[in-house]
This record gives C-alpha cells, sequence and structure tokens, in this order.
C-alpha cells in the first residue's frame, strides 16, 4: 500500500483546524488552509505533468 502524503498531510491540517475551532480557537484562518491547499495543488499538478512527459524506455 502506497501513502499519499500531500493528501494525508492536508486531511490531519483540516481535521486540526477542525478541533481548534471546536474549541473557540481561531489560530487556522479559511483563507491560510485555501493557499496551502492551492499550494500543495500546483505542486501536485507540475509534477504530474512532468511525469507524464518522462520517456519510458
Amino acid at each position: 500500500m502506497k501513502v499519499n502524503y500531500y493528501t494525508l498531510s492536508l486531511g490531519l491540517l483540516g481535521a486540526a483546524k477542525l478541533i481548534l475551532n471546536a474549541f473557540g480557537l481561531e489560530l487556522i484562518h479559511d483563507e491560510d488552509m485555501n493557499a496551502i491547499a492551492n499550494g500543495v495543488a500546483a505542486v501536485i499538478s507540475i509534477i504530474g505533468v512532468y511525469a507524464n512527459h518522462q520517456k519510458s524506455e
């Protein structure tokens, strides 16, 4: 089984945000979450395009 660390880390960050919000702490804002998710998605997209254009020999 292969672990996808990108989605795992985003999921854990989202869970941490929900737990903190339940206790009344607003340490991670929605804008921050969106920026992190967009950055990770951009990096994964670039890696995906690069990996798909490699010559297999």
